[in-house]
């Protein structure tokens, strides 16, 4: 004797939307493929999200490090060679990590008769002067760590773009071949799957 068992296919009701999915997974990579999933975790939608925790907490940590290093050659410059921190740019600070002196400075801009430039460090509170090389040295190699954290956290934030871009693009082609296993589905009469079982 034969049986037959007849499952209604509950895919044939399930509208996906590669818009969405895209979306998903701009606000977090792998959220798109879980949407197309059926809200499940696939290994590849558990590799965007562990990447972008990942760069997330990276990008976290440059940015600690790029303003610890900040203040520590802005502290350094306060206590080895008499700088007023407050109000000075980025420039300033590359300035003075190039001439032992503000009087050094002047001098050299004067010969090539920079007048604009020269007249500056008139101020006191833009005038400078390094104990020694050592300590020029020093602030220098504190200023090019700060420098390179702040290149880093560039590199992060272009990694997270990235990491959004090509999951939005894995769920869209995801998503679209969902879409299509969908539409064969419903144009066929009736979606059942039929199972024979033999007693």
């Amino acid at each position: 004797m034969v049986a037959f068992l007849f499952i209604k296919d509950s895919h044939a009701q399930v509208a996906i939307k590669p818009a969405r999915a895209v979306i998903y997974s701009v606000i977090l990579p792998g959220l798109g493929h879980r949407y197309v999933n059926d809200q499940t975790w696939s290994h590849r939608a558990s590799l965007y999200v562990i990447a972008d925790v990942m760069l997330v907490a990276g990008l976290a940590t440059s940015q600690w490090q790029h303003r610890h290093q900040v203040s520590s050659y802005q502290t350094w410059a306060a206590s080895n060679a008499g700088v007023v921190t407050q109000g000075k740019d980025r420039r300033f600070y590359v300035i003075i990590g190039n001439h032992i002196s503000s009087d050094e400075y002047r001098d050299s801009q004067l010969r090539n008769r920079r007048l604009d430039l020269a007249s500056t460090v008139s101020d006191p509170e833009f005038q400078w002067s390094w104990n020694n090389l050592e300590d020029l040295q020093r602030y220098r190699d504190l200023r090019n760590s700060s420098e390179s954290w702040s290149q880093r956290r560039g590199t992060l934030i272009a990694a997270l773009i990235a990491n959004r871009m090509i999951s939005g693009f894995s769920a869209l082609m995801a998503a679209r071949h969902k879409q299509n296993q969908i539409v064969q589905i419903a144009f066929t009469p009736d979606p059942t799957i039929q199972i024979a079982i033999t007693l």
